[in-house]
């Protein structure tokens, strides 16, 4: 589960799911749905290139939160209908998420 998800594809069927995202109004309205190549060129992934043998374990697109939505798998659908069995999700587009404090300590220079 999380606020978003790599979805990987049967060679050819991009267009088709795509398509078919598009199409499914809550997964449009809640999730953007972004190529891998699009997503890089948007710095989701850092600054700098991705290296070569991350690339296979990403898939083909990367859908994105826009909004409080989950996505989980089928096998925990039940799981998360009840209160108090979820755990927490992050990793998506909302400012509470992208917005980490940083403290950096660093060793006391008198010692």
């Amino acid at each position: 589960k999380g606020r978003h998800g790599y979805l990987h594809c049967r060679a050819g069927l991009q267009s088709e799911l795509s398509r078919r995202w598009r199409a499914n109004s809550e997964l449009h309205d809640n999730f953007l749905l972004l190529t891998i190549e699009d997503a890089m060129e948007y710095g989701l992934f850092g600054p700098g290139r991705m290296r070569l043998e991350v690339r296979p374990r990403l898939g083909d697109f990367v859908a994105v939160s826009i909004g409080r939505k989950t996505l989980v798998s089928p096998t925990e659908v039940e799981m998360f209908k009840k209160p108090c069995q979820c755990q927490g999700a992050h990793g998506s587009l909302l400012p509470e998420e992208m917005s980490i404090p940083f403290i950096l300590l660093l060793p006391d220079s008198r010692d």
